[in-house]
């Protein structure tokens, strides 16, 4: 029989027995020190038998014989104490009940100690050769930082070290806990390099190349906070997801993904009544309109999931329809699904509808959303979104329904276009109706969904695929964001929780920046070379939206996330013949007649305003400059000029002869490794002083050939060749490239009348073209030659995303329009000061009070 079909407990059972003789054998040979007596030699002949079957029958009631070896853990060393110890009792008794001395008594605790070590070392080396905790990591192996070291952060370090990675391999190389107490301590073997806060600083001191969020729970604050620090550093950011949706059977590395945008602007967590929102649905005859669209197919997915008699999906659009009716009955072939093709404009077919199948509960998702379309096509808002709604509230009160739940808009409130005007007279219809109706109708107002067709999520991920740019209406652009499953959630326990003409809203949180919404997308892309483009606010497009009127009353429910805002309702009668005016006026087509309409029946109804994309800075927080004093005279800059240019050489020429030892450390750093060149060669964008001609010029100009014209691109200075050290030699080289020393070389430009000392930072010519249409008065930073030492260095201003662009601009013209010798001494000694002091970590310090410590020394 071959080793393959020989049975476990057959094997194990030779190697335990195996393990017993070797335990006492060494026992009598450590008590005698290698001298045994023969009468002791004849007593182990004695006790073998009955010492190797009692033991193994200790070892079998301890489940030694159950445990796999690869997973031996504090519960197998519990068993092997408990097999160990029934062993040693074992033969104690064999001992106690033979007339003749077999073995001194000693031997009992030696066997004992013995068998521990044997056995135990057997389990836990099978352990250790497992996860390759004594094996080399591969060279290719990334190093790795695991945010969180509680279970699921040690549960992904061993799965590293098993080499259980996927395609890629991945070395841990440290913790980040927030807890500050586990700082400096080790944990399987890593240690706890810091917090969170200290992230920027562990991430270039361990060269980390990934970084994983192993805590699922982690608020979304402090993610983005990490994906912050991640994309400065140029490092990956990946995450484990939540807990629930951990899938069993498989690692939790295998299971690791990239950030996405919904853990950045993750909320938080819904609670729902389940058991409220069964009652709600169970046994129910459920109708869905626009069941084929997001918020449509999301509903009939959460709504299959409570056991309803039959569950309607309506829907004008077959395709859509079509996807989620096969969905539904692959996972939930038991449920009664109905798929209904019909235009909620169709009266008569949607009375036959509610006839035949008498639905009990109506979920209202049907309604076209999409602003700027609306505007230019009103007649279809109005047709479709307040007449679809007034025939299918007609037809559920006509036919009983029980419950009916209308979905709304944040675009209801202070409308400034048809779409949000539209919405806000079907909740007008559906508040009035409830005062005569035993239909309990109910409304429900949240804001944009992420993922859905129509909102900007899949236009930036289109756009992305594209190459970018990636368009954005104004700087100041704000919107509300849940996720798709979210918001439906919270949807069903307020049209559990209805009792009749209530407007629910749903807790949105703060509003989001759409600019910061595509910053961080081209972050977690890895594609900094991407552009944003400012188009302008479209037709009936809000800056902010707004959840509520200044005059409505808001009123707590049980659940913390959803409200209720209490709206004076009007007399049905006279709302429905405005409305039935509204619609006719809808059918003759004149878009001014249908605005004026609608405007009659929403007071608050206006034309957005305009908000020009200079009236607000982009990028955030202002960057406030220093104060200085007023400019020199012509004739006393000339000299000033003239004194700065002296300056540049003799403080470059004095500072190549300082930094000769670099040169030579870094030499024989490229030596060691073979290296051809210790030298890295750019071409950069700024004023010189040197002379060249047009075609010369023309030549250094890159190509760009992303266009399928190949195009000489026009720069707003003029490109020359710079040097800086290599980064990838070795330890020396690193160090220096964290000090901001690898910068050296660029005095050899200084030399060459190509840079100063102090002044702009020359910019890559990718950067050029990238910011010099998008950060305003980007090419005046040419007007000056760019310097080894810029303010904005000095004053913290890092980052190569387009908030860092704008800072860095800022004081850039900053020191075009103020520059001085006196400015320029001050900002090397600021400069120098830095350097000696700390090591660049990615995190700038307080901008502010350094820019303030060099003005005071230019006002003076």
């Amino acid at each position: 029989m071959g080793l393959k079909r020989t049975p476990r407990y057959l094997l194990l059972t030779l190697g335990y027995a195996s393990l017993l003789q070797v335990s006492y054998l060494l026992a009598l040979a450590l008590r005698f020190e290698g001298d045994v007596p023969d009468r002791f030699w004849t007593g182990y002949l004695q006790a073998a038998v009955p010492f190797t079957l009692l033991s193994l029958l200790g070892y079998l009631a301890a489940g030694l014989y159950h445990g796999l070896w690869r997973y031996a853990s504090t519960v197998t060393l519990w068993q092997v104490f408990k097999g160990v110890s029934l062993s040693a009792m074992s033969l104690a008794l064999i001992g106690l009940y033979t007339p003749r001395v077999l073995f001194p008594h000693s031997v009992v605790i030696l066997v004992w100690l013995w068998e521990l070590v044997l056995l135990g070392g057997a389990r836990f080396s099978w352990r250790v050769a497992r996860d390759r905790v004594l094996t080399p990591t591969p060279r290719r192996a990334r190093r790795t930082l695991v945010v969180g070291s509680g279970t699921q952060g040690v549960n992904l370090v061993q799965d590293m070290r098993r080499g259980q990675s996927g395609e890629e391999q991945l070395r841990p190389v440290g913790y980040i806990d927030d807890d500050g107490r586990l700082t400096g301590h080790m944990i399987e073997g890593i240690k706890v390099r810091g917090t969170i806060a200290d992230l920027p600083r562990v991430i270039q001191d361990q060269r980390a190349e990934v970084v994983i969020i192993a805590q699922p729970d982690l608020p979304a604050k402090v993610v983005r906070e990490i994906a912050r620090f991640c994309g400065e550093a140029g490092v990956q950011v990946k995450t484990l997801p939540g807990l629930s949706d951990l899938k069993e059977g498989r690692t939790a590395l295998s299971q690791v993904r990239d950030v996405r945008i919904e853990d950045l602007l993750g909320r938080l967590p819904v609670n729902i009544n389940v058991e409220e929102m069964a009652e709600f649905l169970r046994g129910e005859r459920v109708m869905v309109t626009g069941a084929g669209g997001s918020i449509g197919s999301e509903l009939s997915r959460q709504i299959a999931d409570f056991a309803p008699a039959q569950l309607q999906l309506l829907d004008h659009a077959e395709n859509g329809l079509y996807y989620i009716i096969t969905e539904l009955q692959a996972n939930s072939p038991r449920l009664d699904v109905v798929p209904l093709v019909a235009d909620i404009k169709d009266a008569d077919g949607l009375n036959a509808i509610f006839d035949r199948y008498s639905p009990t509960v109506v979920f209202h998702a049907a309604a076209h959303k999409h602003v700027p379309l609306l505007e230019a096509n009103p007649r279809e808002a109005v047709l479709n979104n307040v007449m679809g709604t007034r025939h299918l509230l007609q037809a559920s009160d006509r036919t009983g329904v029980r419950k009916f739940v209308l979905i709304s808009t944040d675009k209801a409130v202070n409308p400034t276009s048809v779409m949000g005007a539209s919405k806000r007279v079907c909740e007008m219809l559906m508040q009035s109706l409830s005062q005569r109706s035993r239909t309990r109708f109910a409304a429900v107002r949240f804001g944009n969904v992420l993922g859905s067709e129509g909102s900007v999520l899949p236009l930036f991920h289109r756009q992305l695929d594209r190459g970018g740019p990636l368009t954005v209406t104004h700087p100041e652009a704000r919107r509300y964001f849940m996720t798709i499953p979210e918001a439906v959630k919270l949807v069903i326990q307020a049209g559990a929780m209805g009792r009749g003409g209530e407007v629910f809203l749903l807790d949105m949180g703060e509003q989001v920046r759409i600019v910061d919404l595509a910053r961080q997308l081209i972050r977690l892309a890895g594609r900094d070379e991407v552009e944003i483009r400012f188009t302008g606010l479209r037709p009936g497009e809000k800056l902010f939206e707004e959840l509520h009127y200044e005059g409505e009353r808001t009123r707590m429910t049980r659940h913390e996330r959803i409200f209720i805002w209490d709206l004076d309702a009007r007399d049905y009668a006279a709302l429905l013949s405005e409305v039935l005016d509204l619609e006719a006026l809808a059918r003759g087509g004149e878009a001014a007649e249908i605005r004026a309409g609608l405007h009659r029946m929403v007071p608050e109804y206006r034309e957005a305003p305009e908000f020009p994309l200079s009236a607000a800075v982009e990028g955030g927080r202002v960057v406030e400059l220093p104060a200085v004093a007023a400019p020199p005279p012509a004739e006393t800059r000339d000299w000033e000029d003239m004194g700065r240019r002296a300056l540049s050489v003799a403080g470059a020429a004095v500072l190549l002869a300082l930094s000769a030892p670099l040169w030579v450390l870094l030499l024989l750093e490229a030596g060691l490794r073979r290296e051809p060149s210790l030298l890295v060669r750019e071409v950069r964008v700024g004023r010189t002083r040197r002379r060249y001609d047009r075609r010369s010029v023309a030549s250094r100009v890159r190509i760009d050939r992303r266009s399928r014209e190949r195009r000489v691109v026009e720069l707003p200075g003029i490109p020359f060749t710079c040097l800086r050290f290599r980064s990838d030699l070795g330890p020396v080289s690193r160090f220096l490239a964290r000090r901001g020393w690898d910068r050296a070389p660029f005095l050899l430009s200084v030399l060459r009348n190509d840079m100063s000392l102090v002044g702009p930072r020359p910019e890559l010519c990718d950067d050029v073209r990238r910011w010099q249409d998008a950060v305003p008065e980007y090419p005046r930073r040419f007007r000056v030659s760019p310097g080894i030492v810029s303010l904005s260095q000095v004053a913290g201003c890092v980052g190569d995303g387009l908030d860092g662009a704008i800072r860095r601009t800022h004081y850039d013209l900053h020191y075009v329009e103020h520059a001085s010798l006196l400015l320029d001494v001050r900002t090397l000694a600021r400069a120098a000061g830095n350097a000696l002091r700390r090591r660049e970590t990615g995190v700038p310090p307080p901008a502010r009070r350094v820019a303030a410590t060099v003005a005071k020394g230019v006002s003076r």
